[in-house]
């Protein structure tokens, strides 16, 4: 074995060097490019390999600075612990920015709780990625220590630090628990002509944000959890998909021709269902393919409301809060109002209640609903009636997968969950036997359950439907 170790050894280290030797005669830009494709701290890491190498990985495109799993658990840790991290976060990303040579970057990344103390700091991050024509730029400073809607200590983003004297190069910008006025955005968007994708959340600054002009690229806006938010006013040409989640505001929609998605939520979504938000749709309803609803339900008010006709919505998801008192069948409604609706999608997530069940009775038919997908199924009366439902009046049904766990939530490693999907997996086998439905693509993996009902044609679906 030794004899053999000492013939093979020096060839192996021949060859290794080989290849060293001609990885090291590839041109700056190639090694700059392999190093582009690796995380920003493995690129780093090959500082050490000789003097070329040290200052190769400067020149990386993508600097993301993501500290967020250092907060976990600082929660419940003391202050000095938080002002810890908060130095040793400081230190890294300031140590690479002085290190950084390259006259543009592509990415700029910061993921990591700070607030205004920091103030000076950031103001110098966000001068130099905005120096460096950064095309997608992102700035985190959300923390679970914080209460955004009562939080105005937060770094705030002011038009002085934004004074350039040429257009930026941004295609993406996300700004999270931000102080962001609607007057610095609005400037901010005038002098960026390529900004595609615009996200904000948890600002307390922001209350009036008007987004208007011909010349304006934006595609995707996203406004989450400004608590302070009175109003938007978009007129927006290339704007295909937009998702607000908040307070109750004044949306208005002045121009948005492409506009083709939509997600509504938070507590804007109480009064959206019924007299603020879907009246506004009929001036975009013909194009709407998806809608997104987080919601709850409230049987009163929702079969009160006329929904506006969504001819051409193909996919409905809704994000339904409901008690085990409640009736899903208000939601048929709105399946009704959307006459082409090719997938739905519905995710619950329960409340006990201790008032008496009502009765409700509904019969529609849905004529191109194929695929439907039910999330937090417990298998009580209020989602096996839901089910049993669509198995009769969807006429075109192929799939329908039933899931226990919530996109939020992951399946296996927890007893409790392990029960809850076996108790799920036992409910909707009695739906499956009891009514008749084919089972060839009835699947359940270990603890993830997944129960698929299969109507082969619209002939056995009314078979189906005959025989319930």
């Amino acid at each position: 074995m030794s004899e053999v170790l000492q013939i093979t050894s020096p060839s192996v280290s021949k060859a290794q060097k080989r290849e060293y030797d001609n990885i090291n005669e590839l041109p700056d830009e190639v090694l700059i490019s392999i190093l582009a494709r690796m995380p920003m701290k493995e690129a780093a890491r090959t500082s050490v390999l000789s003097r070329r190498w040290k200052k190769l990985w400067t020149s990386h495109p993508y600097l993301v600075f993501d500290g967020s799993n250092s907060l976990r658990g600082i929660h419940y840790r003391s202050e000095q612990v938080l002002e810890s991290e908060q130095f040793k976060y400081l230190n890294w990303v300031n140590d690479v920015l002085e290190s950084h040579h390259d006259a543009a970057i592509d990415e700029f990344k910061i993921r990591f709780y700070l607030d205004q103390c920091y103030q000076s700091d950031i103001d110098d991050w966000v001068r130099f990625a905005f120096g460096k024509k950064v095309q997608r730029f992102e700035l985190d400073l959300s923390s679970s220590r914080v209460i955004s809607h009562v939080q105005d200590s937060g770094y705030e983003l002011c038009s002085h630090t934004l004074h350039f004297q040429t257009p930026l190069s941004l295609t993406s910008l996300v700004l999270k628990q931000v102080r962001v006025s609607g007057e610095v955005l609005e400037n901010l968007l005038s002098n960026s002509p390529f900004l595609e994708r615009l996200c904000i959340g948890a600002s307390t600054s922001l209350v009036h944000l008007r987004l208007a002009g011909p010349s304006l690229c934006l595609t995707y806006l996203e406004i989450t959890a400004c608590a302070r938010m009175k109003s938007l006013e978009l007129d927006a040409p290339n704007l295909l998909s937009l998702k607000y989640s908040g307070q109750n505001i004044e949306i208005r929609f002045i121009e948005v021709p492409n506009l083709a998605e939509v997600f509504i939520g938070g507590m804007f979504v109480e009064t959206c269902t019924r007299n603020y938000f879907l009246p506004l749709v009929p001036t975009f309803a013909s194009q709407l393919q998806k809608l997104v609803l987080e919601m709850r339900v409230d049987e009163r008010k929702m079969k009160l409301f006329e929904y506006p006709i969504l001819s051409q919505l193909k996919e409905l998801e809704l994000q339904v809060r409901a008690r085990d008192h409640d009736s899903l069948l208000c939601l048929t409604s709105l399946i009704q109002a959307s006459p082409s609706l090719n997938q739905l999608s519905l995710e619950l997530s329960w409340s006990k209640s201790y008032t008496r069940r009502r009765v409700m009775k509904v019969k529609r038919h849905h004529y191109n609903l194929k695929e439907v997908e039910i999330r937090g199924f417990v298998g009580g009366m209020v989602d096996s009636e839901f089910c049993i439902y669509l198995v009769k009046n969807a006429i075109m049904l192929e799939k329908m997968s039933i899931d226990p766990f919530t996109k939020n939530e992951k399946g296996g490693g927890n007893c409790f969950k392990a029960e809850r999907a076996r108790a799920a997996r036992v409910r909707a086998e009695d739906l499956r036997s009891k009514y008749g439905v084919e089972d060839k693509l009835f699947q359940v993996p270990k603890f993830l359950l997944k129960f698929y009902l299969l109507v082969m044609s619209s002939v056995s679906s009314r078979a189906l439907a005959s025989t319930i």
